[in-house]
């Protein structure tokens, strides 16, 4: 048996690979590490299994830094950006390269976005089905979003240009409303968005008490941008979540499932800002409102009761008008009776005094005597009877005069 050398060996390899696949082939498989160095573009592919997600299969590939410059002028740099994210399924033309040295890689010559952006899609839709079988969907909308907004807790990358706008829009807000904000940085794209808007939200659940609401702001970009938006963890968290969630994650046209399950989603950070404002404008308007009501209210009531004292001051003087000139007819008629009592009596007195008087005038001594009568007198008492008249002296009153007698 004919003994080879390494070299001999892997020469013998390449030209195998060479011979069997001299065209590129399309492949299709999962992005489990992206990196960069010298402007290439290294990614290691694999394959997992459907039954227990295990990796089935493995390949090393790289993206040529003309490769990918070619691939931005194709499909856009924003784009393949997206793409090329740990986590995504793509399909990508590759050729197999076979070094003596380096072994076997794959060469990325085009990528699929369609592929991706359909297994996006599939994700989405899944994960849409679970939220919804759960009843999340509506959860976070249900939560009571405070009138007056001004205790937020804002999520976003804090170079992200969309967080600059919003709280550019907030701060020189034409009313003077001030607005408190903590920013609690997070990766609004790539592999460490889930994990880390993730690890924010549990920060923030223990301080729920100190927030009105939870405000999720980044810049605009392409639907594999938005990828980590779509997973179902983070979107669990944020529906079921204590305090309601307000969304401007950069997107004109696209909603994400994030979108479905916040209590408002508004196209950028600049629209957030301004909902927060016009919702500040609002309440205060409610309240001066309700200040004008009450005030009209209140000199409503006020006039009423001024009314309702004068009528019943005018009813009380009405009244005693007419007491005062009932007692003033029951005075003179009394008056008048006393009058005619008193004169009446001053009548009847008068009358019995007359008679007492001429009664009085007809029992006077003087009056007896000049009937002829007489009175005897002895020992200075009225002498009565007969057997009270004793011997001696008796002094006889005449109508005329005295005369004495001696009774023997």
């Amino acid at each position: 048996m004919e003994t080879l050398s390494l070299s001999q060996l892997t020469t013998f390899i390449r030209r195998v690979f060479a011979l069997n696949l001299p065209e590129p082939v399309w492949i299709t498989a999962e992005l489990a590490q992206v990196s960069e160095a010298r402007g290439h573009t290294w990614l290691t592919l694999v394959e997992k299994s459907d039954a227990n997600d295990s990796i089935v299969a493995q390949m090393e590939a790289v993206i040529w830094s003309g490769g990918r410059k070619k691939l931005r002028k194709s499909h856009g740099a924003g784009l393949i950006k997206g793409l090329l994210q740990e986590g995504m399924s793509v399909r990508l033309r590759v050729t197999a390269s076979f070094h003596e040295r380096y072994g076997l890689k794959l060469v990325v010559e085009d990528v699929d976005p369609a592929h991706t952006i359909g297994a996006l899609e599939q994700r989405r839709q899944a994960t849409l089905t679970a939220l919804n079988s759960d009843g999340l969907l509506d959860r976070n909308a249900a939560r009571p979003l405070p009138p007056v907004i001004q205790r937020l807790a804002v999520i976003s990358s804090e170079t992200a240009a969309g967080l600059a706008d919003f709280q550019r829009q907030l701060r020189d807000n034409p009313y003077g409303y001030v607005y408190r904000q903590e920013v609690y940085p997070a990766a609004m794209q790539g592999a460490q968005t889930t994990e880390e808007i993730l690890t924010r939200l549990r920060q923030i659940k223990r301080r729920a008490s100190e927030y009105d609401a939870i405000v999720i702001v980044r810049g605009g970009g392409g639907k594999t941008d938005l990828a980590a938006f779509d997973d179902e963890l983070l979107c669990r968290a944020v529906a079921d979540g204590p305090l309601p969630v307000l969304a401007g994650i950069g997107h004109e046209i696209d909603d994400t499932v994030l979108d479905r399950v916040v209590h408002r989603s508004l196209k950028t950070p600049t629209a957030v800002a301004a909902y927060l404002v016009d919702r500040s404008l609002r309440a205060e308007m409610r309240v001066l409102q309700i200040g004008r009501t009450l005030d009209g209210r209140v000199r409503q009531i006020l006039q009423e009761e001024r009314d309702r004292l004068e009528r019943t001051l005018r009813l009380a003087y009405q009244s005693g008008q007419r007491s005062l000139n009932t007692a003033h007819l029951r005075t003179g008629a009394l008056e008048e009776r006393l009058h005619s009592l008193t004169a009446s009596n001053l009548a009847t007195a008068r009358e019995k005094l007359d008679t007492n008087e001429r009664l009085l005038t007809a029992l006077r001594p003087e009056t007896t005597l000049a009937r002829g009568y007489a009175l005897l007198v002895q020992e200075g008492k009225l002498v009565t009877t007969a057997k009270s008249l004793k011997t001696g002296d008796v002094e006889v009153r005449l109508q005329d005069g005295k005369a004495k007698l001696r009774k023997d």
